[in-house]
This record gives C-alpha cells, structure tokens and sequence, in this order.
C-alpha cells in the first residue's frame, strides 16, 4: 500500500461532506489515505478504529454511525460517499470517488491490497437502518473528549481481556524482543480474533511455538486447518 493519497482542495467545499458531523468529516478525510489502488479498505468499525483512530477515543458505535451516514449520503451523481461490501465473510468498503482525483496513480506500479467492489459483492447495510444526521449529533455533543476520562471497554476492542491476552501471548513468543507490535499486525490478531475467538487464536499461538514456525503466516494456516478440517478444534478453549 502506498504511503499516502492526494485530497483534493475541492473536498472543502463539499455540500455532501459539509453535512457529515465534523467527526464524520475527520473520519471521511483520514480513510483516504489508507485506500489502496481501487479506492478500497477494510469496512467494519473495529479496524478502522484500530488503523484510522488509534489515539482517539472514538467508540466502535459513533464510528459505526458515521459509516452509515456516509453510506446514506447522496452528491451530484446520486452516489455514496462510500460503498460497503462483504467477500467472504469480510467486510469492505469502497470510495466511488476515489480514482477521479488520484492523478497520476501508477496502476502498474502498485497491486490492491482489498478485495475489489464489483457491485455484485454488497450486502446493503442501509436496509438494516441507518442513523439520522440528527442522531449522531446528539450523540457528538455527549462524546468523551478528555484522555484521562475513564471509557467503558468497547466488545471486541484491543480493550477486551480476552484479545489483549491473544494479543499478549503472540507479542510475547512471536514478536522479536525490542520489536513493537504493529499497527497492521495488530488489526491482522483483531481480525482473526473476530473471526476465530480469542481463545483460539491463542492456541494457534502456542502450537506455532510448539512447532518452532513463529510466524503469523504459519499461524493463519493453523486457524485455516482448524476452520476447514475439524470445526470442533475451534470450540476447544485454551486453557
């Protein structure tokens, strides 16, 4: 993935983006950046907060909320200003206005690093009730500022015991000592975590070690083999 992407001054004077709440703004402004070659990300709250948000104090609900603000937005082409789609269990976004206003992009010199919208691949998320402008303003006014203050820990968050100690196990045995755990690796743990457990994940850890392939690679196939062969090792809890 690219290091950046080029924002147009012209977002500015935006009417669609003007009526996004000014966090929704924020939200909308900094996904650009994360895009791959086809204007594509991953679409569910938890990774974006992890990748796009990961000093702000956002919850995974305001963050849903805005998405689905942007996906209920309409410009001058009748078009969202994002578009979201599930492959394979995942889900993805879509930025239609993307490639129009990345002059210059080197289509030959960069691969997509999501799974592309074809417009085949979307579950309409809207159909499953969107939130008013109104509503998530009303929510903006009561949102938490302050670092210091105190959150209640979000389900399925870096904040829950059972993925920080996923988390945890895999910085601990895998990671090289004196190595920070990326963000990218973080959200690749908090995917499988999602589709996985917690539980599980922890014991691909162990077997990985166990079998001295300390490598996320070797790991994922774990969880793959598991998932495909014997669904009943996915319920096995670690102990």
């Amino acid at each position: 993935m690219a290091r950046g992407r080029m924002i147009n001054k012209k977002i500015c004077n935006s009417r669609v983006v003007d009526e996004l709440p000014e966090s929704a703004q924020l939200l909308y402004t900094w996904l650009i950046p994360h895009l791959d070659c086809n204007g594509c990300f991953y679409g569910s709250a938890q990774m974006i907060k992890s990748l796009v948000f990961p000093r702000k104090n956002y919850s995974k609900t305001k963050i849903e909320n805005w998405l689905k603000l942007m996906e209920n937005s309409r410009g001058t082409e009748n078009s969202p200003l994002i578009v979201r789609y599930f492959v394979n269990g995942e889900q993805y976004l879509f930025m239609p206005g993307f490639k129009g206003e990345q002059i210059g992009l080197r289509y030959d010199k960069e691969t997509p690093d999501f799974p592309t919208f074809d417009g085949k691949n979307t579950e309409t998320i809207r159909q499953k009730g969107g939130v008013s402008r109104r509503e998530v303003e009303v929510e903006t006014k009561v949102e938490v500022e302050d670092k210091d203050t105190p959150l209640n820990p979000p389900t399925g968050s870096l904040f829950d015991p059972l993925i920080e100690k996923a988390l945890k196990d895999y910085e601990d045995t895998i990671v090289l000592p004196g190595t920070l755990l990326s963000a990218e690796m973080k959200a690749e743990l908090l995917q499988a975590c999602q589709t996985f457990s917690p539980a599980v994940v922890s014991k691909a850890v162990k077997e990985a070690v166990k079998q001295n392939q300390k490598t996320w690679r070797y790991i994922r196939g774990i969880l793959n083999n598991w998932h495909r062969d014997d669904k009943g090792e996915m319920d096995t809890e670690t102990q």
